[in-house]
């Protein structure tokens, strides 16, 4: 198949799959102009788009291109292996009534500044699969101060795996990871900051152990109080 078939069919199974776990919004989240035509990270097939997913119980939202074929797959053999990036981030969260709603909340800053910062920085793929989890630090979210580092920054911790969201899914060309992306406090990254992969594995027993543990909240409670 060439990249435009390979790009329907990764755009439907990604859709099919979301469809199974809820009611997929028709329209999605984008940019009227690409801001990587301004600067910013490229997406693999420039595409950079965010999908709503609602449940009875949460809201999902998720990326919807990191793993879209790369733009040059039919000139470029190296990338012809691979669903873009190879996987798409999403975040678990309260419901959230509608796509306004989405646009001014906490939770897509959060999930949007987690996809500048994978598109930025192409292996994270190798990194997710060496360690399973990772950890960093986002800007420009609004959440309340008590989210909030002395440096302005928010943690998030990757890779918690969900009862409702399988690891993986096969698209066109490759499996995919689907990472989850949660929000933690200050105090979390800091003992991971400190602890380093240790501390790391340490915070996600704990954070499993309290359950429902890739669903963000403001109202969960640190795990080292």
């Amino acid at each position: 198949m060439d990249y435009q078939k390979h790009f329907d069919a990764s755009y439907e199974k990604r859709n099919s799959f979301w469809k199974e776990i809820g009611n997929l919004e028709s329209d999605v989240l984008s940019h009227l102009i690409n801001p990587s035509f301004m600067g910013g990270p490229t997406w693999p097939s420039l595409r950079q788009s965010f999908i709503k997913i609602d449940t009875p119980g949460s809201t999902f939202l998720a990326t919807d291109g990191l793993s879209d074929p790369y733009s040059d797959y039919d000139t470029n053999e190296k990338n012809q292996a691979y669903n873009g990036l190879g996987f798409e981030l999403y975040i678990e969260t309260e419901n959230l009534e509608n796509l306004d709603t989405v646009k001014n909340s906490w939770q897509f800053d959060m999930l949007y500044q987690a996809g500048l910062l994978a598109a930025d920085n192409g292996n994270l793929i190798n990194l997710f699969q060496q360690y399973t989890y990772l950890s960093t630090e986002l800007y420009n979210i609004k959440v309340p101060d008590n989210f909030v580092n002395e440096d302005g920054r928010v943690g998030v911790l990757m890779g918690l795996q969900s009862d409702r969201i399988p690891k993986q899914i096969e698209l066109s060309i490759e499996p995919i990871l689907l990472v989850n992306v949660k929000l933690i406090t200050p105090d979390e990254v800091k003992y991971i900051t400190d602890h380093g992969t240790n501390g790391r594995n340490e915070i996600v027993e704990k954070i499993m152990q309290q359950g429902n543990a890739t669903f963000s909240s403001l109202d969960r409670k640190s795990v080292l109080l």
